[in-house]
C-alpha cells in the first residue's frame, strides 16, 4: 500500500502495520500465536510449499522480523508445527492404550482413539495427514529406531502394538501399513463425505482387526 501526495507523482509506501512488541515474559505466546496462525494457513493453502513466513506473520499481527525470535526459518517453522501436531497425537493414543489389558485389546484402543482424534481434532489431522509433505521428511522403515522423529515414532507405536498380537504368518509392518492405510480412509472420507451412512467406528475397527489381524 503506498501514501501519494496530491498533485505529486512521486509515492511513499506506508509502513506495514504491525504488532505491539509483547510484555517481557510472553514471548511463548508470540511462539504459540505464530504456529496458529501457520497452521491455519496451512489448512487454507493444502500444501506446505505455499506457506510463506510474510503469510504466516501477516495473519499473527506482527512483522516478519519477528518470527526470526523463535524460529530460525520457515522450514524451522513447518517442523515445529508437525511435530508438535504427532506429539498431541502420541500423547492421545497413548493415553487410550495405556488402559487396555491384554495385545488385542490395546490394539482395538488404539485404533479407536486414531479415529476419535480424527474426528475430534479435525484441524490437526489434516495438517498431519490431508497436506502435501515436504521433501526429505523422514518415512518408516522395517526395523527404523524410535527417538528420532515424531512422525516415525508415532508409526513405531503402531507397529509394536500389531507385533504384540502375533497374527500367525504375518509381516508387523505390512499389517501395521494396511492397519493404518484403512484408518486413515476412513478418518479422512468421513471429514469430506459426513452425510455419508458410514458403520460407526467400532464397527470399522472390529472388521479390520477380523480382516487384517485374524
Amino acid at each position: 500500500m503506498y501514501i501519494c501526495q496530491v498533485n505529486v507523482l512521486s509515492c511513499s509506501p506506508m509502513p506495514a502495520p504491525t504488532r505491539a512488541r509483547s510484555p517481557r515474559g510472553q514471548g511463548g505466546r508470540l511462539r504459540e500465536e505464530l504456529l496458529r496462525a501457520a497452521r491455519e494457513l496451512l489448512l487454507e493453502l493444502g500444501d506446505q510449499d505455499k506457506l510463506s513466513v510474510r503469510a504466516v506473520t501477516a495473519r499473527a499481527g506482527v512483522s516478519p522480523n519477528a518470527l526470526y525470535l523463535h524460529f530460525a526459518d520457515r522450514e524451522d517453522l513447518l517442523s515445529s508445527l508437525i511435530t508438535a501436531a504427532y506429539t498431541d497425537l502420541r500423547t492421545f493414543l497413548a493415553d487410550a492404550v495405556g488402559d487396555a489389558a491384554g495385545p488385542l485389546e490395546r490394539l482395538r484402543a488404539f485404533m479407536l482413539a486414531y479415529l476419535e482424534f480424527a474426528s475430534t481434532h479435525p484441524g490437526i489431522y489434516r495438517v498431519l495427514f490431508m497436506t502435501k509433505l515436504r521433501e526429505g521428511v523422514p518415512m518408516p522403515e522395517r526395523d527404523a529406531p524410535s527417538g528420532a522423529d515424531e512422525g516415525v515414532d508415532t508409526f513405531n507405536d503402531l507397529l509394536a502394538v500389531v507385533d504384540a498380537v502375533g497374527a500367525a504368518g504375518s509381516d508387523p509392518f505390512a499389517r501395521a501399513a494396511e492397519l493404518w492405510a484403512s484408518l486413515h480412509g476412513y478418518a479422512s472420507l468421513k471429514q469430506v463425505m459426513p452425510a455419508f451412512p458410514w458403520p460407526s467406528e467400532r464397527d470399522y475397527v472390529e472388521r479390520m482387526i477380523e480382516v487384517h489381524m485374524r
